[in-house]
């Protein structure tokens, strides 16, 4: 008897899992149909490349990643994490905006940061990383443009009413 009611919780317990689940993947396929959802994630996934693949320096003939240096990793790492976070706040529109804003700002002080060390110590800047860099600046700001786009088109709908 003991052994038949732990197994109906287990039972219970997998099928909320499931449930959850397939209700995660539910709010997924709603929001992926934004295209400023797929901009947001091309963002991180670029900034994560940029934090564990791609090489970011080299200097003496040492390529350096974004791993080798603990400010560049910290940025990388917050920058993908906010794009992702941008990701999942789409029904707060406003927040969305501030975390993307906030994004864009991490990738120039990025930009910044390397500006400097090509200044100070004459490095070698990688070609894939300033190419993931423009790329995931310019996914930031064409999904700050949808999400804008998005919050224009429920004001004037609201004004309408």
């Amino acid at each position: 008897m003991l052994f038949l009611s732990s197994f109906k919780i287990f039972l219970c317990f997998q099928f909320h899992i499931i449930r959850s689940f397939f209700l995660f993947l539910l709010k997924i396929l709603i929001m992926i149909q934004r295209i400023q959802s797929i901009y947001l994630l091309v963002a991180a996934i670029a900034m994560t490349l940029i934090s564990f693949k791609v090489p970011v320096y080299t200097l003496n003939e040492t390529m350096f990643m974004a791993q080798d240096d603990t400010k560049m990793f910290i940025l990388t790492i917050v920058g993908a994490i906010f794009s992702l976070l941008g990701l999942f706040m789409f029904k707060n529109r406003k927040f969305q905006m501030k975390l993307i804003r906030l994004t864009v700002l991490i990738e120039m002080i990025i930009g910044v940061r390397l500006f400097m060390l090509l200044n100070k110590f004459e490095v070698v800047l990688n070609n894939t990383l300033l190419f993931l860099m423009a790329f995931s600046l310019i996914a930031l700001i064409m999904a700050y443009r949808g999400v804008k786009k998005d919050d224009d088109l429920v004001r004037s709908v609201d004004r309408i009413r």
